[in-house]
């Protein structure tokens, strides 16, 4: 019988282990990928907000521990965020009621209450004649809100339940936020340790994402203090009812992917277009499209590539992309993916560059 080498054997034994070891490690990865995956956006949230408001945990940090920092920064966080939208929807529900009771006065006649039913066929009488000109002969705007009203009955409960995913997204950002915070000091040695790059590269690569993160939120806030600049001063010329507040919702409103001031200015035109008010009504389209609309598209690339370094155009595809992709979170996400794999290129080409040998 043949002996067997102990060498062969214990190297048979450790090549063993290390395969093992490797495949074990795959499954946890993938096991942790499935149970953090519903919880992803309200990460990708928790971890942008707890970077915006880093800098008023560090102020507070100063004067306070850690922990009761971290309480006093996540409650600012929530009430810079409900109470700017709640004090505007308050001010636009106001505002609604005392549009109704004006077209209440004045479309209505004596002893009648405002109609909506006669106000939706006085903006189909009004536009149906433009639309036949230029090709549009089957347009009825009451078959369409009525098919709108059937869709968005049918799919009450899926937005019921959507709207209760944001809350808990939103619930479980914000305790993501506060231990971030109270924490972050000591998650970051080992998130540089876990990064398959240089200590240096990595602390690089994390400050990168924190500068892009507060690029794009100036960016955003910005260009929404821009667009309801913008139309707010058109309701003022155009005598629109309470330009100060649409003009404040149009902020609040263009911070939200998805939503942003179409919203606003477009049932104002429709308004205005009951009331045959063509030309306020096309001016108000014309600057809420070609203005507003290019404000969006042109100066937000601009303003976050120029706080990061990164080309417009970039910036423009990175936003929408992950917006498509991902949803509202993908707003933040995109443009620090798009920084991330810059920067990690940029590290395998220096990477590169050590190991090329300079001719002599």
């Amino acid at each position: 019988m043949q002996d067997t080498d102990p060498a062969a054997t214990m190297y048979s034994v450790a090549r063993y282990r290390k395969v093992g070891f490797a495949v074990l490690c795959v499954i946890l990865a993938v096991v942790a990928i499935v149970l953090i995956l519903p919880f992803w956006h309200a990460i990708a949230w928790g971890v942008a907000l707890s970077i915006l408001v880093n800098p008023i945990h560090k102020r507070l940090s100063k004067r306070m521990n850690a922990q009761l920092a971290a309480g006093i920064t996540t409650t600012l966080t929530l009430l810079f965020i409900v109470i700017p939208l709640l004090l505007i929807g308050l001010a636009v529900f106001g505002e609604i009621n005392h549009v109704r009771d004006q077209l209440s006065s004045q479309a209505a006649g004596p002893g009648h209450g405002f109609s909506v039913s006669q106000t939706i066929e006085d903006a189909n009488a009004a536009v149906q004649p433009f639309l036949k000109n230029i090709g549009f002969k089957d347009f009825d705007l009451r078959k369409i809100i009525d098919q709108g009203s059937a869709n968005l009955m049918g799919s009450a409960p899926g937005i019921a339940t959507g709207v209760v995913r944001g809350l808990l997204t939103f619930i479980f950002a914000l305790l993501l936020v506060f231990f971030v915070l109270r924490d972050g000091d000591r998650l970051r040695p080992p998130a540089i340790d876990l990064l398959p790059l240089p200590p240096e590269k990595s602390a690089q690569i994390l400050d990168t994402v924190y500068d892009t993160v507060h690029a794009t939120f100036y960016g955003i806030v910005l260009v929404a203090l821009m667009q309801g600049t913008i139309l707010g001063v058109t309701f003022w010329a155009l005598g629109l009812p309470a330009p100060l507040v649409w003009g404040m919702a149009t902020v609040v409103l263009c911070t939200i992917p998805f939503a942003g001031a179409p919203i606003v200015w477009g049932p104002a035109c429709l308004l205005l277009v009951a009331q045959g008010d063509w030309i306020r009504a096309i001016i108000l389209a014309i600057i809420g499209m070609g203005v507003i609309g290019l404000v969006d598209n042109i100066f937000r690339p601009i303003i976050i590539g120029s706080r990061v370094n990164l080309h417009p155009i970039a910036v423009f595809f990175a936003i929408f992309g992950g917006i498509v992709s991902m949803g509202p979170v993908g707003i933040l996400v995109g443009p620090v993916l798009l920084s991330v794999i810059l920067g990690a290129i940029q590290v395998l080409r220096e990477m590169a560059a050590v190991h090329v040998e300079v001719p002599r």
